[in-house]
């Protein structure tokens, strides 16, 4: 009898051994498997296992530290993340991983009280202060959960929260520091496109026209992507002309192609689903143009202000500006004089084309990279008449580059 109870006991014990294998075999697989720096489907640098010292235990940025290599490092990382969104959107779940299910079919991420308004606050007004003889402009840009907020699940709205930090940021910087108003000339044109009044509409939305004459205006950002799409960007670039007092250049003087059906951007990666498809990308060019494109950390030159190469490459979105540089200095010899210097995020990328044809010389800084400082660079430079700073409500939070404005 106490034989049978030995067995019993055993067997009993036999799931807790075939977990404790699992979890042996998933953690030497972990170690011993080639570790990735790099995630082409997240476009991110992965963590690397945390160096081991007694500061770090004591802090506790080592547990935190291997917690992170983990989860970056997990095998068949990219599977397991497919498999767990298709079960959960399968089960309806209207928000995945911080990322909202919209009416349309597209994807939204979701949208947190910010953290370091201040700071933003205080290097905007720094930067506007240094600038000696140039007109200093700022853009917000709200991302597609305010702009497109009619879209979200029911319930998920939480007010037009960005909206209220951009009014924050306005009202607390200098009254040197033009404000341009992206906010309500995007949500204008989204009730036009979507119909606030034809709830039909929602469903029709498509990626883009292979029309030329009208390629990409259903939408002003990408349906797998935070970035705006260009005819987003084109209306960002009309606020701006109403505000600098130019007269924007209308889109149907521009050559509009369909360059790439296959986008899938970073909220798609957020899910790494087939279900969501992909975007099209459109790009526009004037037949005027007469440009040299100086990158001047690696002193490449070409005559457009995009490189094809990105499009057969998962981060196709940097295909405008040739992905991150710390300074690029476009020339449009088609536009006799005036200079404008841009401090930014990756949404003004797709937005410089537009402003081309007003300025002989544009000036493209970016602050993460870009050292010393660009009121330094320029006050130095008379030719610049106009200063932007342009960034989006959903990565500033966390852009490094706040720190390097002034």
């Amino acid at each position: 009898m106490k034989n049978d109870n030995n067995k019993i006991g055993i067997l009993d014990r036999i799931p807790v051994y075939l977990v404790c294998v699992f979890i042996l075999c998933f953690v030497i697989a972990i170690f011993l498997t080639e570790k990735k720096d790099f995630s082409e489907n997240e476009n991110r640098k992965l963590a690397q296992m945390p160096k081991l010292t007694f500061e770090n235990i004591k802090s506790g940025d080592f547990t935190s530290g291997v917690e992170t290599f983990v989860a970056d490092q997990f095998p068949l990382r990219d599977t397991f993340l497919s498999l767990m969104t298709e079960v959960e959107r399968i089960s309806l779940r209207k928000e995945i991983a911080g990322v909202f299910l919209a009416k349309d079919g597209s994807l939204i991420e979701d949208y947190n009280n910010p953290r370091h308004t201040d700071k933003q606050i205080q290097q905007f007004s720094k930067l506007s202060e240094n600038v000696e003889n140039a007109r200093c402009m700022i853009m917000m840009v709200p991302t597609a959960y305010s702009v497109y907020s009619e879209l979200l699940p029911d319930g998920a709205a939480k007010g037009d929260l960005q909206k209220q930090v951009i009014d924050e940021i306005y009202a607390s910087v200098p009254d040197k520091l033009q404000k341009i108003d992206a906010s309500s000339k995007l949500k204008e044109e989204a009730e036009k496109i979507i119909g606030t009044e034809n709830n039909d509409k929602k469903d029709s939305l498509s990626p883009a026209s292979s029309d030329t004459d009208t390629a990409g205006i259903d939408r002003l950002f990408y349906r797998t992507d935070h970035h705006w799409t260009t005819y987003g960007a084109y209306v960002g670039y009309e606020a701006f002309c109403e505000a600098a007092g130019l007269t924007a250049i209308p889109l149907s003087e521009y050559t509009g192609e369909v360059v790439s059906d296959s986008f899938k951007g970073t909220i798609y990666s957020k899910l790494n689903d087939p279900y969501f498809g992909s975007d099209s990308i459109v790009s526009y060019s004037h037949p005027d143009w007469k440009l040299s494109v100086k990158y001047e950390d690696s002193g490449e030159v070409t005559d457009t202000p995009y490189n094809p190469e990105y499009l057969t490459k998962k981060d196709q979105y940097s295909y405008f500006l040739n992905n991150i540089h710390p300074l690029i200095t476009i020339t449009n010899d088609a536009v006799e004089s005036g200079a404008i210097a841009l401090v930014k995020d990756s949404y003004a990328n797709s937005m410089v084309p537009y402003l081309l044809q007003h300025y002989h010389t544009v000036y493209i800084f970016d602050t993460r990279y870009y050292k010393g400082g660009p009121s330094k660079f320029i006050n130095e430079h008379p030719d610049i008449t106009d200063v932007l700073i342009l960034y989006n409500m959903n990565t500033i939070d966390n852009d490094t580059g706040i720190g390097g404005i002034f």
